[in-house]
C-alpha cells in the first residue's frame, strides 16, 4: 500500500491503492485521470513559488514538492496499467539539478559573509557552507572553506576562580566558616573540561583556567566570571510528635538453659525540622578588549534536609540504632556543613549553568 507525501494526495493514492488491488475498476482508473492532472499542477505551482522566495528554507520547501512527484512516479511505476491512464513525469534530474543550485547558493552566501571577517560572519559562513554540503557532497572546495570558517570562528575563553564573597547569612553558626569540602577550582575545571578544553570539537571556542592561561602564554579573547549572588536559608516551623517503639529482648534463661524473651517498651518524642536553601549563581561571558557583555545570566537551585532530634522515656532497650542518632542529635550536630551545602547545590546548577554558557558562546 503506498503511503501519500502530503495529505492533499491521500485521494490520488487512494485511486492507486485501488488499481493495484482491482487494475480494471473503472471508477479508479476515472478518478486517476482527474486526481494525477491536479497533484501535479498543485506540485508544480508551489515550486514557482518558492522559486522566487528569499526564505532560507526554499530549497528544502522545493525539493519535497519534486520528492513527493517522484513518489506518485515510482507509485504508478509500480502500479499495473496506470502508464497507459495517465502519463506520469520522473523528476530524478530536477531534483539533482536543485541540489546543485541549492549547494551553490549556499557556498556564495558563505563565502560572501566569511570576507566580513568577523566571528559573526564566519559562524554564519561556517553554517552556509554546511549547508551547501548537505545537498552535493563534496561540493567545489567547500569541505576546506567549512574549516577555514570554523577556525575563523574560534575564540579563546578563560573561566576565571568562582567567586563567593561570603555570601551567607549570619547566624548560621559554622557556615560562616570556611569549609574545605567544597573547592570552587574543581567546578572551574570541570567546565573547561566539559565545554571542550582546547579541543573546539563541541563549538567554536578553545576554553582555558586562569592557571592555563598565564602558563601557556594565551591570550584570552573573552572571559566567563561565575559567583554566587545569594544564599537564602528557609525553616519551617518545627514538627513534633510521638511515637511508640517495642523490641524483644533477651531477660536471662530458664532452668533448662534456653534463653527467655520478653517485650520492652519505650517512648520517642520525636522534633522534625525541615530546613531548605536557596542558591543563586551568576554568570556572564564579557569581550575583554571592548568590554562588551557577550551573555549573561542566573542559574537558581534549592536544597533540603530534614533535622530530626528525640528524647525517650521507658526501657531504652527498645530503641533501634535509628533511634539513638536521633537522641544523640538533641543538639543538631547532624547538620550538613557549609561545604556540603554549596556542593549540593553546585551539582544542582551545574548541567545549566554549563548549558546556558554554551548557548551563550554559540
Amino acid at each position: 500500500k503506498f503511503q501519500a507525501s502530503y495529505a492533499e494526495d491521500k485521494p490520488l493514492f487512494a485511486a492507486i491503492n485501488e488499481l493495484n488491488k482491482r487494475p480494471g475498476n473503472e471508477k479508479a482508473r476515472n478518478d486517476l485521470r482527474v486526481l494525477y492532472s491536479k497533484s501535479s499542477e498543485r506540485h508544480l505551482e508551489a515550486i514557482e513559488v518558492y522559486k522566487s522566495s528569499d526564505d532560507d528554507k526554499k530549497w528544502d520547501k522545493i525539493l519535497n514538492e519534486l520528492n513527493a512527484l517522484q513518489h506518485i512516479y515510482n507509485s504508478l511505476q509500480a502500479t499495473p496499467g496506470s502508464f497507459s491512464i495517465v502519463k506520469p513525469a520522473s523528476y530524478l534530474r530536477d531534483i539533482e539539478t536543485v541540489k546543485k543550485e541549492a549547494a551553490e547558493d549556499f557556498y556564495v552566501r558563505a563565502q560572501n559573509r566569511l570576507a566580513e571577517n568577523n566571528r559573526e560572519a564566519s559562524l554564519q559562513a561556517w553554517q552556509y557552507f554546511k549547508r551547501s554540503i548537505s545537498y552535493v557532497s563534496g561540493y567545489r572546495d567547500a569541505d576546506k572553506m567549512l574549516k577555514e570558517a570554523y577556525e575563523k570562528s574560534i575564540v579563546n575563553v578563560v573561566i576565571t576562580p568562582i567567586e563567593e564573597d561570603n555570601v551567607f547569612f549570619s547566624g548560621s553558626g559554622n557556615w560562616n566558616y570556611p569549609d574545605f569540602r567544597y573547592r570552587p577550582q574543581e567546578y572551574q575545571d570541570a567546565l573547561v573540561r566539559d565545554l571542550g578544553g582546547r579541543s573546539a570539537n563541541f563549538i567554536p571556542a578553545r576554553f582555558y583556567n586562569d592557571r592555563e592561561l598565564r602558563r601557556e602564554r594565551v591570550e584570552a579573547d573573552w572571559e566567563i566570571g561565575i559567583h554566587w549572588r545569594n544564599i537564602n536559608p528557609i525553616r519551617s516551623i518545627p514538627r513534633q510528635y510521638n511515637r511508640q517503639v517495642s523490641r524483644n529482648v533477651e531477660n536471662g534463661k530458664d532452668s533448662s538453659g534456653k534463653p527467655v524473651y520478653i517485650t520492652v517498651y519505650a517512648t520517642l518524642y520525636v522534633t522534625e525540622n525541615r530546613y531548605t536553601v536557596e542558591g543563586e549563581v551568576e554568570y556572564r561571558i564579557t569581550d575583554i578588549a571592548s568590554r562588551k557583555n557577550i551573555d549573561n545570566g542566573f542559574v537558581r537551585e534549592e536544597v533540603s534536609w530534614i533535622e530530626s532530634s528525640a528524647s525517650y522515656s521507658g526501657d531504652s532497650r527498645a530503641l533501634s540504632q535509628e533511634d539513638w542518632m536521633m537522641v544523640n542529635n538533641r543538639n543538631g550536630f547532624n547538620q550538613p556543613s557549609r561545604g556540603d551545602v554549596l556542593n549540593s547545590l553546585m551539582r544542582k546548577m551545574y548541567p545549566d549553568l554549563k548549558r546556558r554558557i554554551q548557548q551563550g558562546i554559540e
